[in-house]
């Protein structure tokens, strides 16, 4: 009777696994909404070595250490700037990432049943390299530098923590491997 009952009990034990990989994708999609909230929220942080750390607010307001740094409306907003792009940029990786999250149970969970997670491991690595040199995420990495370079020309002080150049978004384009570290 047991040997009958097979195919049943697989196919349901298919659909358990199913329904709890999506559970896991849930959880997975909260934590994407929570970062991303709390990019929105928290004040973008920025470093450089042998200097102390330094931030950026919602109002464009810029803290180095503990101090706030005296700016002019103008400088504020070019730090509101450079904030709003990298923001941007981290919307882009999030929202790619969710959309990776979402199918990335059901695969592994076929995968498994198929004895082909290596092929499944190579492809999500694939899709992960072809993400961060897309052309849409190669233009928001673009327009972080530019708005870093405008940042920094009218806010010296931040110049130490400007560490993304062209040179890295020409990698991006090409898809060569680069550091983009905020």
């Amino acid at each position: 009777m047991f040997q009958a009952n097979r195919p049943r009990l697989a196919g349901a034990l298919l659909i358990l696994v199913a329904m709890l990989g999506t559970g896991c994708s849930g959880v997975a999609t909260r934590e994407i909404e929570s970062a991303r909230a709390e990019v929105h929220r928290e004040p973008l942080g920025m470093n450089a070595k042998g200097h102390p750390d330094a931030s950026i607010d919602a109002s464009g307001a810029v803290k180095i250490g503990n101090d706030p740094l005296a700016l002019s409306a103008a400088q504020k907003a070019e730090a509101l700037r450079y904030r709003e792009a990298v923001i941007a940029l981290v919307d882009l990786s999030l929202d790619k990432a969710a959309h990776m999250t979402r199918h990335v149970m059901a695969r592994t969970v076929f995968a498994m049943m198929t004895g082909r997670l290596d092929k499944m491991e190579n492809k999500l690595e694939q899709q992960g390299l072809a993400l961060s040199h897309s052309p849409e995420f190669c233009a928001a990495l673009a327009d972080v530098v530019q708005r870093q370079d405008r940042m920094v020309q009218a806010v010296v002080n931040l110049r130490p923590y400007a560490h993304i150049s062209q040179r890295e978004v020409d990698n991006c384009v090409a898809g060569r491997p680069y550091h983009a570290g905020i």
